[in-house]
Order: structure tokens, then C-alpha cells, then sequence
């Protein structure tokens, strides 16, 4: 006899599923680091950033001062631990900031 918790686990691995098949659980896990960007690097540097994509797993970041580029470059891997901590889920291989 099934339990309700697992009829709700099967519906929660076949919605997992369903994103992977339909290739939108990289999209929603990229489209999470472009959202939370602001809570992930603070509003100081949120408001001096822009244009956030990807390139495959590589975030690329335009910066609006060399003078930030530089300690962004500096923050890079608390940045990606931040990221992976924010999304629960280790994807991002490099950011890049212009």
C-alpha cells in the first residue's frame, strides 16, 4: 500500500524528470544565479554589474569600473561557492567579468 509521501516523492522525481528531459533544469539553474545575483555578491556590486549570461557553465559578468573588475577577480572563487551555496547544486566551472 502506498503512503501519500511517496506518491508526493514520485511526483517530485518525475517533475525532476521531466526538466532534464526537456532540457530546462540547466535553464532554471542558470536563470536561479541571474536572479539571486544580488543576495549572492551584495547590492553594492549587483548595482555595478550587468548583463549576466552564460557561456556554457562559465558565467560571464560585465563590470562597470576596472577598479571593481579587479577585486571581483580577486573574489572570484567566493563567488562560485556563494553561487553553489545559494543554488544547492556545484555547476559553475569559471566566471569571466568585462
Amino acid at each position: 500500500m502506498n503512503s501519500k509521501n511517496d506518491n508526493i516523492k514520485k511526483i517530485s522525481d518525475l517533475f525532476k524528470e521531466l526538466m532534464k528531459s526537456h532540457g530546462l533544469e540547466d535553464k532554471l539553474r542558470k536563470a536561479k544565479v541571474i536572479s539571486g545575483w544580488p543576495e549572492i555578491v551584495g547590492p553594492h556590486i549587483a548595482k555595478n554589474t550587468y548583463n549576466l549570461r552564460f557561456d556554457g557553465n562559465k558565467l560571464i559578468v560585465n563590470v562597470k569600473s576596472d577598479v571593481l573588475k579587479n577585486e571581483l577577480i580577486f573574489m572570484k572563487n567566493q563567488i562560485v561557492q556563494n553561487i553553489h551555496q545559494k543554488i544547492k547544486e556545484e555547476f559553475i566551472e569559471d566566471i569571466i567579468f568585462y
